[in-house]
């Protein structure tokens, strides 16, 4: 009996202690007002200063099938973010998912202007900065990196390599992660990232840390899920393999809770969340990534 109570009283100390740590991730709204607003705001992305923002913005309802969006831009001038402008190459098409590269002088997004070989979907596109510093026009990427099905979240890795998600056909489920390899000054055909990660269900929008070996993305219809929309879930690169992904539960709402972005410094993670599953709304919200990271590698 009195091994039975003391077994107890410790699950009931990490319970304490478990919540107590739960309760120390601060998450805030970014910028209430004039980033995050009453409209629909997500997939955020900062230059490597952290002084320049790109995100998505829309008008239309959260999650309903006319939803347009289009990439704004914004900048830190002595600690005070500006008023959101529309981003020169942005406005006409639905255009969202924007990712700048680590010089800042490339932006990829995801756009179903037309454009290319392809049949029209929601595709990968990147524009460069010209010698002055000023966005040129954009251009599709190749296949295979684009299918005819539908692509998204493209992210870069330091070494150039390109991860994104995509629904096209030969995966493990409605949406699988790849990676392309950067070599030689082109990518590779695409791998896809294997079903430690990838499920029978849908993973979409993600975010890979600068060394490769860190990612967080949106996995939806798992059973351990928080919602039945999307939910986070992390994992880590080990001995060149993945870890069991893991669900960030202190993040994830009954909404939608997607399109993470982590700081170069990995100690801030940004994403997008609708809150609840009646939520007409997505903003973007900011938390301590150091203890999650500290919580979730062990």
């Amino acid at each position: 009996m009195g091994t039975i109570r003391w077994f107890k009283g410790i699950l009931v100390l990490m319970t304490f202690i478990w919540i107590g740590c739960r309760e120390q991730n601060t998450i805030a709204q970014f910028q209430p007002g004039l980033i995050s607003t009453e409209v629909v705001e997500y997939a955020c992305t900062f230059s490597t200063s952290g002084d320049e923002l790109y995100f998505a913005r829309s008008e239309q309802e959260w999650g309903s099938r006319t939803m347009k969006s289009a990439i704004y831009h914004a900048v830190k001038t002595s600690g005070q973010w500006s008023i959101p402008q529309l981003a020169p190459f942005s406005g006409e098409f639905d255009d969202s998912d924007p990712h700048l590269s680590k010089d800042g002088n490339t932006l990829y997004f995801v756009s179903d202007r037309p454009g290319g070989n392809r049949p029209a979907s929601a595709d990968i596109w990147k524009v460069k900065k010209d010698q002055n510093g000023a966005w040129g026009t954009p251009i599709a990427l190749p296949y295979p990196i684009n299918s005819e099905q539908r692509e998204y979240s493209p992210r870069t890795d330091d070494e150039g390599n390109l991860y994104f998600a995509s629904d096209r056909s030969g995966g493990y489920g409605q949406g699988d992660l790849y990676v392309a390899q950067w070599s030689d000054g082109a990518f590779s055909e695409p791998e896809n990232l294997g079903n430690i990660l990838n499920s029978e269900m849908g993973e979409w929008n993600l975010e890979i840390n600068g060394s490769g070996d860190l990612i967080i993305f949106e996995a939806s219809g798992r059973e351990e899920n928080v919602s039945s929309y999307g939910d986070l879930y992390i994992s880590f690169k080990e001995g060149g393999q993945w870890t069991v992904t893991q669900n960030l539960v202190e993040l994830n709402t009954s909404g939608s809770d997607l399109y993470p972005y982590l700081t170069p410094d990995e100690k801030q993670l940004f994403y997008a969340s609708s809150d609840s599953l009646q939520g007409k709304h997505t903003h973007i919200y900011v938390t301590d990534f150091e203890k999650l990271y500290r919580r979730y590698k062990r």
